[in-house]
């Protein structure tokens, strides 16, 4: 299975939690809150909930995720290593990016390209004459 590093905040009940279930190798669910899914604690996530989260986050609310024991065994042997930070980072940024940046970048870049359109058609006008 392929795993996602992803920065959270893991509250130290679940970090007790998730120490509990390597030290037993036993699966373990933790729940994050909205403000949880993103911090500086690193989880290995399956892409089915890293796409879980990503809703979450957009929809502004928490989810619980739920670790098998092989899943709590991998996340022990994680590093927070520069790559996995830029991925928590790009699963952190993408969902705030699409809901905010995204669509004013988009709307001035249509803006710009409807105004580089009518430069274009008045320099043509211009140039062979314009008529009222």
């Amino acid at each position: 299975m392929s795993y996602t590093n992803v920065h959270v905040n893991i509250s130290e009940n679940q970090q007790q939690k998730l120490k509990q279930a390597v030290d037993t190798k036993s699966p373990v669910s933790i729940h994050l809150s909205y403000k949880d899914l993103c911090g500086s604690d690193v989880l290995a996530l399956t892409n089915s909930q890293v796409n879980r989260m990503t809703k979450a986050y957009q929809d502004g609310k928490g989810i619980t995720i739920k670790m098998s024991k092989r899943q709590v065994v991998h996340n022990m042997k994680t590093e927070d290593g520069f790559l996995s930070f830029l991925a928590g980072l790009a699963a952190n940024a993408l969902p705030f990016l699409a809901k905010t940046s995204l669509p004013t970048l988009a709307t001035g870049a249509l803006l710009r390209v409807g105004s580089a359109l009518a430069q274009k058609a008045t320099n043509k006008a211009m140039r062979n004459g314009l008529y009222l």
